[in-house]
């Protein structure tokens, strides 16, 4: 007797039962009901064996969540140029879903500092005449991004199959980005303000890879190896227009700018024509413990240009030691021969910068110019963030309104110690003619910056913040060494106060 049959046997018969029997069998109706009971059984058991295969036979199996996170902060600082204010950060939806439990997808959709966006277009039509307009409307620093996109296969236990676009696992912050797990509302320098990282968190790829996790005698080991499109030298352009006066003459200047930089890789095709290698090792003792290595390498210079590539090692780990919990990320990258890139690109740009004049009247003079760079390079850069928390709780404060109604809420004091070496930076390239005319680096630079803070978590998933970080440099100002403040000329320190909420759902 099959396992099928068996069941369905042993269904009936227990439905009909000595005492039951009598009374079921003497109508029709009560037949019936028995044998639908039956036919429902029958399928729950063709579910099960569909399963047991590997394969769906109901799409009632499927499963799908949406969950996402989102975090506002509130800022004020002594720099001259800065104004105090509020960002919205992020709001990011995810969706997870799975046919069986060896098929899963997941996604990641962030939506930083987004506000508005509309596009309009028209066009008119006459006997003389044909137009047409189009306009673009947003607000300021907004950025729409797919952060995740991938499918998994499960192979066993241990190996899982990763198709798409994944987040590179350099490092322990790039994988564990989402600001509600942090306390501090800010992202560390290594990772977003200077980054060390080849490219900026969150930072995914698109490719395809390995990864799991097993048993050891010393602990489960965690890995993810991956062969991705990798990080290439991509542009941003810009365009802005000035009206400015000259004694008697108002002079129009239209500008476009077109400025080469490193990036994420295409999620169109592949841009050099290489493939990058990246993965992460990583060994978990005990719960809450775990030290990790992880590595990148590929082809960062576009298929028009000479070859040259770019690496990063990294050391992470988290410690718990009686009730504080201990967190770092160390990396270090190398971006080979930027000279060499530098001629290259100057061979293939041929000038650095266009300009055209034209007289529209006596008194009004109409100036283009475009202009071609690059930027956002150097020799190396190293940098390392270390993260101090004491996460607790007092009873007396379970009867006010930061403990009433929630089941185990958390104070926890956190320090931050960062910094980031760079080394050799370009900061300025003339090219003509297809031919280098200068190229000024700078030989090495310190951003430093301290932060000390607590957060106040009602739940593990929410984290309200208050904190006072100070950053400094060596050199003799802070302006062009981080992509979040406009420094004065003489501004070689700042300190800031924030406060901020990041929230799950």
């Amino acid at each position: 007797m099959n396992r099928k049959k068996g069941l369905i046997l042993g269904l009936a018969g227990s439905l009909v039962a000595p005492g039951a029997v009598s009374a079921a069998a003497k109508t029709e109706s009560d037949n019936s009901k028995l044998w639908q009971v039956i036919e429902e059984q029958q399928k729950r058991i063709d579910r099960l064996e569909g399963q047991d295969k590997g394969t769906s036979t109901d799409t009632s199996e499927r499963r799908f969540h949406f969950g996402g996170y989102g975090s506002v902060r509130g800022e004020v600082n002594n720099l001259d140029a800065e104004q105090s204010g509020f960002t919205f950060r992020r709001f990011v939806l995810t969706g997870e879903g799975a046919v069986n439990d060896r098929l899963k997808t997941y996604f990641e959709l962030e939506f930083e500092r987004f506000g508005a966006l509309e596009l309009s277009k028209s066009n008119a039509v006459d006997a003389n005449r044909f137009s047409a307009a189009q306009a673009v409307e947003g607000t300021r620093g907004s950025e729409i991004s797919m952060e995740q996109a991938w499918a998994r296969y499960t192979v066993n236990s241990a190996v899982d199959l990763d198709f798409g676009a994944m987040l590179v696992p350099l490092g322990r912050f790039n994988i564990n980005h989402d600001d509600n797990q942090w306390n501090l509302t800010r992202r560390p320098l290594v990772d977003r303000g200077i980054p060390v990282l080849p490219s900026k968190a969150a930072w995914p790829e698109l490719g395809l890879g390995i990864s799991g996790n097993f048993a050891t005698a010393a602990g489960l080991l965690d890995y993810k190896f991956y062969v991705v499109n990798g990080v290439n030298l991509d542009y941003e352009f810009e365009g802005y227009t000035v009206n400015e006066r000259q004694g008697s003459t108002t002079i129009g200047v239209n500008k476009s700018e077109a400025k080469f930089a490193p990036g994420r890789g295409g999620f169109a095709n592949d841009l050099n024509g290489n493939k990058a290698v990246t993965g992460r090792l990583a060994l978990q003792p005990a719960i809450g413990q775990e030290v990790a290595v992880s590595g990148y390498y590929g082809r960062y210079t576009p298929s028009y240009m000479d070859s040259e590539s770019v690496w990063s090692l990294a050391l992470d780990g988290l410690n718990k030691l009686g009730g504080f919990e201990l967190e770092y990320e160390i990396v270090h990258t190398d971006w080979g021969n930027i000279d060499r890139v530098a001629e290259s690109f100057a061979r293939v740009a041929i000038d650095k910068e266009v300009e055209a004049r034209i007289a529209v009247s006596p008194s009004q003079t109409k100036e283009i110019v475009n202009e071609i760079t690059l930027g956002g390079l150097a020799e190396s850069r190293t940098g390392y963030w270390i993260e101090v928390r004491y996460p607790f709780w007092t009873e007396a404060l379970d009867k006010t309104f930061l403990g009433r109604g929630f089941a185990s809420p958390k104070l926890e004091p956190t320090l931050r110690l960062e910094q980031v070496v760079s080394r050799g930076s370009l900061t300025g390239i003339s090219f003509s003619n297809r031919q280098l005319t200068g190229l000024s680096k700078e030989e090495s630079s310190t951003v430093s910056r301290t932060t000390l803070g607590i957060a106040y978590r009602p739940v593990p998933e929410w984290a309200i913040s208050l904190a006072t970080e100070y950053t400094w440099t060596d050199e003799r100002s802070l302006s062009g060494q981080t992509n979040y403040m406009q420094a004065g000329p003489n501004e070689n320190s700042a300190l800031s106060f924030t406060t901020g909420v990041a929230y799950a759902f």
